[in-house]
């Protein structure tokens, strides 16, 4: 079976999210799917013309000729031409890795969805990102033979918007991590931040700026907790919708020596960040998954995170969960952390066995099962 896996996020030389979903099921399922020819589609390519075609040499990968701005605008108004009219021929099926502008295909066709948050959650997205999903999601609703949600939480709020006629086509895969060799357990002692001295405890968040990462809450809470800790906070994450208010808010914080925004880190980096962070605080508004729950917890490091949205359902009993509405109680969920050897190994410990439970295999697995089930 010849699969045509398409997602412009997959070249991308920066980012996470679908960006690392896109690459590291592809790699599963190179690895584990002998029957399976998965192909990368990509409208466009940021890289340099080596480092592309090295990713094309290793991947196969396959280049629609309308390039970025052209191809959704043809999709999007002309619903033409088909995507296969411009791929090799032969593949059975499509995979379009993220859910956006409509695709065009004739090929039986499978969605990833991620979330729905425009539509569901309005205030934490710009204006412009409903119109674009909710065409996206009614071209899904008519006419793709599957639909993959990555948490429960994302397949009722999918689900609830668009009826029980869809409910036959949802598939809930929970995506997995990346496993790691580490022959230091206590993690890096290395220097990770400008201005953060070896050896500095801090608090770790990650994520792009936008206002449905809460990162103002965050800030309120440690500047709660500066005077009876020692921490330091470190931020990570591209400047998404909103960042010029995070970096005002930085500015004017009379802890501001104490915070550290490092923007965008290599993967690398953000292990490294993981493993010796004293905890790792995720009180995002809203998530579809929560994929950095499972870093963070894959390299030791303890977890506190929201009581909302999909969340829970990833972080099981191996994180603090806390409001993420209410500063007190975020600044109480790290401050148990931080200041408990017990509950912090305790969380090491559960979230260690909460990570075995989500590896890229099994997630490629059912993958695999969903395409031969509708090809």
């Amino acid at each position: 079976m010849r699969v045509a896996y398409y997602s412009n996020q997959f070249v991308a030389s920066r980012g996470h999210g679908i960006t690392r979903y896109s690459r590291s099921l592809f790699r599963a399922l190179r690895a584990t799917q002998a029957s399976l020819e998965v192909v990368p589609v990509t409208s466009w390519s940021p890289e340099s013309i080596e480092g592309f075609d090295a990713l094309r040499e290793d991947t196969g990968i396959e280049v629609l000729p309308w390039g970025r701005r052209l191809t959704p605008l043809a999709w999007t108004l002309l619903g033409a031409p088909a995507i296969e009219r411009w791929l090799t021929p032969g593949f059975d099926l499509l995979h379009v890795l993220a859910l956006g502008y409509p695709v065009p295909s004739r090929l039986p066709w499978v969605v990833t969805i991620h979330d729905i948050g425009p539509l569901t959650h309005p205030q934490y997205f710009p204006k412009s990102d409903a119109a674009l999903m909710r065409r996206g999601l009614r071209q899904a609703a008519r006419s793709a033979s599957a639909m993959i949600c990555v948490s429960q939480a994302t397949a009722d709020e999918v689900e609830a918007h668009l009826g029980g006629t869809v409910a036959d086509r949802l598939h809930v895969v929970g995506e997995g991590v990346t496993r790691r060799a580490r022959s230091n357990p206590e993690g890096p002692q290395a220097e990770v931040a400008d201005g953060l001295p070896v050896g500095t405890p801090f608090l770790l968040a990650a994520g792009g700026a936008s206002p449905r990462k809460n990162l103002g809450r965050l800030l309120s809470s440690f500047e709660g907790l500066a005077d009876r800790i020692p921490h330091h906070l470190v931020l990570v994450g591209g400047s998404g919708w909103g960042h010029c208010d995070l970096a005002a808010r930085i500015e004017a914080s009379s802890f501001t020596d104490r915070i550290h925004r490092l923007g965008y880190v290599t993967d690398d980096q953000l292990d490294a960040l993981y493993g010796a962070a004293a905890a790792f605080v995720h009180v995002s508004l809203f998530e579809g998954f929560g994929l950095p729950l499972l870093e963070a917890m894959e390299a030791r490091c303890p977890v506190v995170t929201s009581s909302v949205s999909s969340l829970p359902e990833v972080a099981g009993d191996a994180a603090v969960l806390v409001d993420p509405h209410d500063v007190e109680a975020i600044s109480e969920g790290i401050l148990a952390v931080v200041s408990s050897a017990d509950l912090s190994a305790e969380l090491v410990e559960k979230g260690e066995l909460r990570v075995s439970e989500f590896t890229w295999e099994a997630c490629a697995r059912q993958v695999a099962d969903i395409y031969r089930g509708i090809a």
